[in-house]
């Protein structure tokens, strides 16, 4: 299969909206090609020509080109994964396509580990499993053991290269237990044997969250709260919105303004609302707005919940979870701004302080939509009457 490239095209510095592919068009992981760790040592690949298909300047130029080695720099705060093209000149990854994902899933989530790790030797494999959480958010199923076990033979030479990988506690327990992959059902919320040395106290647990929570945001419309038809972002937001006037009449609702043509020129694309296209979002608690970027000086961090798309300034939050403990409000804004997951207010009840039952009639949850407030049933004041959907907009100021 030949590349389209014109000898005189600008080779782009990045590529986003990528796949891989091998010379029979069929999706391929750059896990596969040649690993090159510094400018001298490398991992052999596969012996297989693999493809970059993807775009760059916004989606102007399209690119197609043989690639043959992979590389990770680890010198950020999060990793950059570069791939070298037959030409040799290097293009950095952003984001791919999304029926791609689960072709990179796990090599994606291996390479979060290592740098985290890398960064972090002392941590403990529950801050290293809340990490990936948090970072892979929005893909199903969450982080488990299993990712990690695809490539337990890359991860060996890796840290054989790396110092500071070697002292990691919890990956060298994790080369030494040699884990096999285990089955789906054993994976919810499981942290195996990863963290068998960790404890995990009363007040970590309570911190813990249930994946299976209800998405607050996918059936109404995040401008008007109304529902119908609604265009879903596939960013860290989790929200929905009327794109066009039409489709929030009911409420008249100002929507994003779309025409119906763009709105189905966008049914095969990702869509990103303009706070996760510019990584700039609200606080949930103050109103205002701040920079979620986490590659460079962030502002707002999101709720560690996967299906909450809450952000908050950390001494927001802060003070939100400890309002009569002064000193635990600022040891943990100090964790959040230096990147430890928390679970915002939302999750538990406002007046028992405990977290929902969906089982339970008694204990399921009134969350509002405009401040991080929630009730349990039998926790809800009577002045309220509980809504359809648990979800009701308090009277905030």
């Amino acid at each position: 299969m030949a590349s389209s490239d014109d000898e005189a095209e600008a080779v782009p510095s990045t590529v986003s909206n990528y796949e891989f592919v091998d010379d029979k068009d069929e999706p391929v992981s750059f896990a596969e090609l040649t690993f090159q760790w510094n400018d001298t040592e490398s991992l052999d690949g596969n012996k297989r020509h693999v493809f970059l298909r993807g775009t760059a300047d916004n989606g102007l130029q399209k690119i197609y080109k043989q690639v043959t080695t992979w590389k990770i720099d680890s010198s950020r705060i999060e990793p950059a994964i570069s791939v070298l093209s037959k030409e040799n000149d290097w293009m950095k990854l952003e984001k791919p396509r999304k029926a791609f994902q689960d072709t990179v899933r796990s090599i994606l989530i291996t390479v979060h580990s290592l740098h985290f790790l890398k960064r972090n030797p002392e941590s403990s494999g529950k801050a290293l499993w809340d990490h990936l959480s948090k970072v892979f958010s929005v893909y199903e199923p969450r982080p488990s053991e299993n990712d990690l076990v695809d490539h337990m033979n890359f991860i060996n030479e890796i840290v054989k290269c790396d110092t500071q990988l070697a002292q990691s506690k919890v990956l060298l327990t994790f080369l030494e237990a040699k884990p096999k992959k285990k089955k789906m059902v054993d994976e919810v919320g499981s942290i195996s044997e990863f963290i068998v040395d960790d404890i995990i106290d009363d007040d970590e647990e309570e911190e813990e969250e249930d994946e299976s929570e209800y998405n607050h945001f996918e059936s109404l419309c995040a401008i008007c709260d109304d529902g119908g038809e609604l265009l879903c972002c596939d960013g860290k937001c989790l929200r929905s919105f009327h794109a066009t006037v039409d489709d929030g009449a009911q409420s008249q609702c100002e929507s994003l303004g779309f025409t119906k043509a763009q709105v189905k020129a966008m049914k095969n694309q990702d869509f990103y609302c303009k706070n996760c296209e510019y990584q700039q979002h609200q606080c949930y608690a103050c109103g205002e707005l701040g920079s979620s970027d986490q590659s460079s000086h962030a502002e707002v961090f999101r709720c560690v919940n996967a299906t909450c798309g809450h952000f908050y300034h950390p001494d927001c939050v802060a003070r939100l979870l400890h309002p009569d403990a002064q000193s635990k409000a600022d040891e943990l804004k100090k964790k959040i701004a230096a990147g430890e997951s928390f679970a915002c207010p939302l999750h538990h009840c406002c007046v028992c302080k405990q977290r929902e039952d969906k089982d339970n009639h008694e204990l399921q949850f009134a969350m509002c939509r405009r401040c991080p407030t929630s009730y349990h049933r039998k926790c809800l004041p009577k002045y309220y009457i509980f809504p359809l959907m648990f979800l009701w907009k308090a009277p905030c100021v």
